[in-house]
């Protein structure tokens, strides 16, 4: 999928629950809103650490319950993010240090 142009990846694959696709070579530099993306997908654990998300500004609830989600996002550059809110609300699994951020 070429995501490139897209701005808006709100509730992309909500509620999806056993989605694990491979979405590491995917182009989000140009998406700003992120909200819910991933939200509920309680078995999604795919690789992010190459995502440029450097103009999101909008994070909340990205991985709102995404029990097995224990990816490396320490090199995410989130310096335009304005909201962070429950991104990572009941990821039980989730132990990424985020302390650069």
């Amino acid at each position: 999928w070429d995501v490139s142009n897209a701005t808006n990846m709100n509730s992309m694959f909500y509620g999806c629950r056993s989605f694990n696709g491979d979405l590491s070579c995917w182009n989000v530099t140009n998406a700003t809103n992120l909200r819910s993306m991933f939200f509920e997908c309680t078995a999604f654990n795919g690789d992010l650490s190459s995502w440029d998300v450097t103009n999101a500004t909008n994070f909340i609830d990205m991985f709102f319950q995404c029990t097995s989600f224990n990816g490396d996002l320490s090199s995410w550059n989130v310096m335009n993010a304005t909201n962070f809110m429950g991104m990572f609300y009941a990821c039980s699994s989730f132990n990424c240090d985020l302390s650069t951020w």
